[in-house]
This record gives C-alpha cells, structure tokens and sequence, in this order.
C-alpha cells in the first residue's frame, strides 16, 4: 500500500535533509539517501555507498520530516508499506514474483529489499505510468 509519495520537479532548494534528536543530527544528501527502513522505534537511514545510520525516530516521524524538509522542491521519496521508503532515482529492478527491489546507481551500489507483491505491483505501475508520460510529452 502507498501511504506517500513525495515529488521530484527538479528545483534544488533544499540539499539535505537534517534528522535531529537529542545530542546527534544526521545530515544526508537528498541525492545520497537511498532508502530507509524501520526497526522498530528506531529507523535506518541508508546511503549511497552503503552506510547504514540508526536514529531513534519512527519511520513516521521521517516521512514527516522528508515532507517538511523537502516537500515538493527536490528528490523523489515514495513510502512502500509499513517499513520502507526508498529514493525513487535509484530503483533498478522490482520482481514481484520473488517480492524483491533492488535499488542501484548502476555504478556499484546495489541493495536488494523485500516488499509485498501488492506493494510491488503498485509501485511497477506507477514508474510505468511515469515512464509513459515522459514518452507522451516528447
């Protein structure tokens, strides 16, 4: 299920986004966040090259702030489910019959993730539909 899709129309404003709490901040670029999952009433914040970061926010609590931070000015963030959001730039290859995403640079970054195969085929649909816009504009 989608629960929020954040939109790319490529104006950079904002370059980072800023996860503060307590005594740590974690600044990532927006062009470097890959995806992050929850753990809990913790989530991982993953990067390009592979770093993983836990923070003591709610995956909820990201999302917010990806909104707050980011809205509408930059990058491309789609929540899948409960437990993921991933950069949508970096989505390589979904197969739902194996309920798997894998999200790729193409350059030497690879993470597969498991998703459900409604998660999957809703997301298969919407880059499709995105794709057949683009085409359509051209």
């Amino acid at each position: 299920m989608f629960l929020c899709i954040f939109a790319s129309d490529n104006r950079i404003a904002v370059k980072f986004i800023v996860i503060s709490k307590g005594t740590e901040l974690v600044r990532v670029p927006l062009d470097r966040l890959m995806y992050i999952t929850s753990d809990g009433n913790y989530s991982n914040v993953v990067s390009l090259d592979g770093r993983s970061r836990l923070v003591s926010l709610q995956l909820g609590q990201i999302e917010d702030l990806i909104a707050d931070q980011v809205g509408d000015s930059f990058g491309s963030f789609l929540r899948l489910g409960r437990g993921l959001i991933i950069n949508l730039d970096y989505v390589h290859i979904i197969d739902v019959a194996k309920q798997r995403i894998v999200l790729s640079d193409c350059a030497g970054s690879w993470h597969e993730l498991t998703a459900s195969r409604e998660v999957l085929i809703k997301l298969k649909s919407y880059l499709e539909s995105l794709t057949k816009m683009t085409d359509e504009q051209k």
